[in-house]
């Protein structure tokens, strides 16, 4: 059918005056005022009109607009939806005496508030065709009266969509563009003394609810997405996108999102409704909200804050009076909650879980993921709350926080009227299976390598019965992505562009400003310097801007206090941080850094001279960063008072907990450190001692530091995407008990200016404990020639020695392959046996190394000073004695392989089976020959 007079929103004022506005679903939408003008024949013979389809289906209770949407008529839906006593008029809708059926033939338009049945009489069903759109304006809403019911029941191919006008017509759609959906049910609540005669007033409407049916049911509602509402009435009254007042246990609810909208997404008034697979993103206020006893369940939800949108993930309530009963306590599993940055239109932080007002809760699987300017992610107020977390009438088991700001306490405050303290942190840490730690996510999905995927509460079922087994923590178990299909804003239609950064007018708290000279920096945009010095004790971040720089200036800047005043130094992604000469950062124990970059807006750290005009950036040109853990080092006999003391400041480190958490390191790039002390004291590029395995490290870069790239004492920190390049020394070192893992690293040598690619110690004491032991995987190296660097050091590839074990697998060695030593690299290969401990792991096989390859000209040393131990191992016929090692040729460019690659591709191990860090593969060396990790982030040298 040909359709004309398309016209834009603003053209369509008079039209949507007529019929309050018109419907549809994205995209681009075609609109017939059904104004062209003919001149009508005058009939000869008379005609009998006809009805359409629709018009015999739904006339009886709705009115056609004069409008179409893309081939389909548009129905207004208006006052009040009763029963009918004329016949049946269903075909594809209609309706038939109380049953109410909205077919996905038309589209629908809510005129004001349009409510479903009359409290508790005139009841009806309103069913709803899956793939129907409904669409509001700014002053409507639908309401289902206690005693009516809603089926609206979609698939993930067609889901129901409750959306603005605006939206509907391809506008923007924005946050309180309509208001909603209300369920009014006859479950109890505790704001009625008499459940028997309860009428609680709906708080937009004044609509009756409540009651003393915990089985009550208000229908279905599966595959269904409202956006674009919460309009405002006043500044008490907003709309919530789905509201359940006094919902009852025989209310259906999957598969439900709630997208921008202007209050909260989900909220519960009482009553006893279950909800599973809820997707709520970017709402203004509370995403999912309860009061007045809520005692139904909650099980997968997915919760996204937005950054400067939104205040709290969850908002728990009950009553003011301690006393009201029901007591809100629902069972929750298995919920994500992405806290966003800043504050909202409101002046509301953007904050992880609140449980105030006397809520009780069994909450198990949670996982709370902070940003660098969240808010606090687990806060429990008022006296009758922390009541009842001390009689486990509030707990939460098997959970994962991963926040800079974890937890705020309960205090007393007379003014407030609280008299009773909690320590939040305390609570939350007694409890079974509670874990505070890096998360390791992929989005919203776990890698394989997350403690979320293991560290989930089993037999949630003979829990609680509304509950299905998940044993994992969060809202996904890795594999299964149940909001694909249905949902918005969360995948294809996700605007991919890198938001930029803005521009900043002053400098954080605990750094002081000053302007940029004109001239003086390479980066011309720069006009503002913000400088960080001295020793840190609050927390503290450096916000991210287009515009500005921060200088490390004066030395050591120490975050924390050890062990004693904790303090975290967040950083934003695309922060970009320039440090003295005699500058590097230390992060005390106890303490954190959290520089969560992202690939499109890497953290960098640099020399000054790097981003000075005229200047260039070199190795040793400032000091590094420095992690100092509560892990385990063999430096240490008494694990339980150890202060062993780092090589550079003298700072302690060391303890009895291989899972602490000192953050989180992602997308960073550190260059041109490792300033030289003396001739035994330099500073790597990223020093990690004894830091635990709660810490997550992901995507850095090491690039042209004066001594090694990374260096490990101790400690069981997990890395994964590692690009080291044209560091002097060492690329990757250990010693001490270092019992970590690491996989998908990528080591480059600058010939003339390096040592080896991995150097790797544990202990010279017999009785020493813990022995290193990494478990490594899908390492390329690239070591270069044999031409010893201002140290006298020649390029090498691997060198274990000082009795460490370890496993390694899927590692490429590539060396210079010249006719003389200048030309080509030194050993590729080598164990030093000094320390009978290393030949005794050889022996025991507690050092391994399999589905390996080196391609060299000089494959293998074997080297010892103690004449007991001289002729010990031949290191090749250990190596070639291994699972699937090799001496092949291979061909690489820039570290990948070719994607028709047979020699390195489909040949390596994959330990993914083995153990959950370790992505699947199935390749030898850092890459598959198809992705490149490094793009995006990573600083390439010239």
């Amino acid at each position: 059918m040909e359709l004309k007079n398309i016209f834009k929103l603003t053209a369509l004022s008079t039209a949507l005056a007529a019929t309050l506005g018109l419907a549809g679903c994205g995209g681009d939408i075609n609109i017939s005022t059904g104004n062209d003008t003919t001149t009508p024949a005058t009939p000869t013979t008379p005609t009998t009109p006809t009805q359409s389809a629709q018009e015999l289906s739904y006339s009886g209770f709705a009115t056609k607009s004069a409008t179409t949407v893309d081939g389909k008529e548009v129905w207004v839906l208006k006052g009040t939806l009763a029963p009918s006593t004329a016949a049946s008029t269903i075909s594809t809708g209609g309706q038939d005496g109380d049953l109410i059926v909205l077919g996905d033939d038309v589209v629908w338009q809510l005129d004001g508030a349009v409510v479903a049945g009359g409290d508790n009489e005139n009841s009806v069903e309103l069913s709803i065709l899956p793939g129907t759109q409904i669409l509001g304006g700014s002053d409507s809403y639908l309401v289902i009266s206690r005693g009516s019911t809603i089926m609206a029941e979609g698939t993930a191919a067609e889901p129901i969509v409750f959306t603005s006008v605006e939206a509907g017509l391809g506008q923007e759609g924005e946050a309180g563009q309509w208001g909603g959906l209300v369920l009014l049910g006859n479950a109890p609540v505790n704001t009625c003394p008499d459940l028997t005669n309860c009428a609680a007033s709906f708080e937009v409407g004044n609509y009756n609810y409540g009651g003393n049916d915990t089985e009550d049911s208000s229908g279905s509602i599966k595959y269904v997405r409202v956006e674009f509402g919460g309009f405002k009435i006043n500044d008490t009254q907003e709309m919530n996108g789905i509201s359940f007042a006094g919902v009852g246990a025989g209310t259906e609810v999957d598969h439900v999102q709630v997208h921008l909208n202007n209050d909260d997404g989900l909220e519960f008034w009482g009553g006893n409704v279950s909800v599973s697979n809820i997707v709520l993103t970017e709402n203004f206020d509370d995403s999912l909200d309860w009061t007045n006893g809520w005692q139904g369940s909650a099980q997968h939800v997915y919760i996204r804050l937005a950054d400067n949108g939104s205040n709290r993930g969850i908002e728990a309530d009950s009553n003011s009076d301690a006393n009201a009963t029901p007591m809100s306590q629902p069972a929750l599993a298995n919920i994500t909650i992405e806290v966003a940055n800043g504050t909202n239109s409101g002046g509301d932080d953007a904050e992880g879980i609140l449980f105030r007002k006397g809520t009780g809760a069994f909450a198990y699987n949670m996982l709370v993921k902070g940003d660098v300017d969240s808010g606090e992610c687990l806060e429990v107020n008022d006296d009758a709350t922390v009541n009842n977390a001390n009689t486990a009438a509030l707990t939460m088991q098997h959970s994962l926080v991963d926040c800079v700001e974890p937890f705020k306490d309960a205090k007393v405050d007379a003014e407030a009227g609280t008299s009773l303290a909690l320590d939040v942190e305390a609570w939350y840490t007694g409890q079974e299976g509670n874990l505070v730690g890096a998360s390791d996510l992929d989005g919203y999905m776990p890698n394989s390598s997350s403690v979320a995927l293991t560290g989930g509460k089993a037999d949630l079922s003979n829990l609680d019965a509304r509950l299905d087994n998940a044993e994992y923590i969060g809202a996904f178990d890795g594999t299964n992505d149940w909001t694909s299909g249905w949902t918005t804003a969360i995948h294809d239609d996700v605007d991919t562009t890198p938001e930029a950064l803005p521009v900043m007018t002053s400098c954080p708290v605990g750094t002081t400003a000053s302007n940029a000279v004109a001239g003086l920096y390479k980066d011309a945009s720069v006009t503002l310097i913000c400088t960080l010095e001295g020793n840190v004790l609050s927390n503290t971040t450096l916000l991210a801007g287009q515009n500005v720089m921060y200088k490390i200036d004066g030395g050591a800047v120490l975050v924390g206090a050890d062990k004693t005043t904790s303090a975290t130094l967040a950083i934003q992604a695309g922060a970009k941080l320039f440090a003295t000469s005699n500058s590097y950062i230390a992060i005390s124990r106890g303490s954190k850094i959290m520089a969560q970059g992202s690939a499109e807006h890497p953290i960098v750290m640099t020399s000054e001279e790097d981003v000075i005009a005229g200047a260039e950036g070199e190795r040793g040109q400032w000091g590094g960063l420095v992690i100092l853990g509560n892990g385990l080092t063999n430096k240490c006999p008494d694990k339980n008072a150890c202060d062993a003391s780092f090589e550079v400041g003298d700072f302690p480190y060391g303890g009895n907990d291989n899972a602490d958490n000192s953050g989180q390191i992602s997308y960073v790039v550190v260059k041109y450190a490792g300033f030289k002390v003396n001739d035994t004291q330099e500073m790597n590029g990223i020093s990690f001692a004894a830091v635990g395995s709660g810490t997550q490290v992901d995507h850095i870069q090491v690039h042209a530091n004066g001594d090694d790239g990374v260096e490990f004492w101790g400690g069981a920190v997990n890395l994964k995407y590692v690009y080291l390049t044209e560091n002097f020394d060492d690329s990757l070192d250990w010693t001490n008990g270092w019992t970590g893992k690491a996989q998908f690293v990528y080591i480059t040598h600058e010939d003339g200016n390096a040592n080896r690619g991995i150097e790797g110690d544990s202990h010279k004491g017999a009785t020493d404990i813990p022995v290193s032991a990494p478990m490594l995987a899908n390492f390329t190296i690239l070591p270069g020639t044999d031409i010893e660097n201002a140290s006298g050091d020649k390029g090498e590839g691997i060198l274990l020695r000082v009795a460490t074990a370890g496993e390694l697998y899927n590692v490429l060695v590539q060396g210079r392959k010249g006719s003389t030593g200048t030309t080509e690299t030194g050993e590729c290969l080598e164990l030093d046996g000094t320390y009978a401990g290393l030949v005794d792991n050889v022996n025991t096989s507690t050092l391994t190394m399999s589905h390996s390859i080196i391609d060299c000209n000089e494959p293998f040393k074997y080297s010892s000073d103690n004449t007991a131990t001289a002729d010990a191992v031949n290191v090749e016929t250990w190596f070639l004695g291994q699972d699937g090692n090799s001496t092949a040729a291979v061909t690489i460019t820039d570290g990948m392989p070719a994607a028709s690659d047979t020699t390195l591709l489909g040949t390596g191990k994959d330990l993914s089976t083995d153990d959950s860090f370790f992505e699947s593969t199935d390749f030898i060396g850092a890459f598959d020959g198809q992705t490149d990790w490094r793009q995006g982030w990573a600083f390439e040298p010239q």
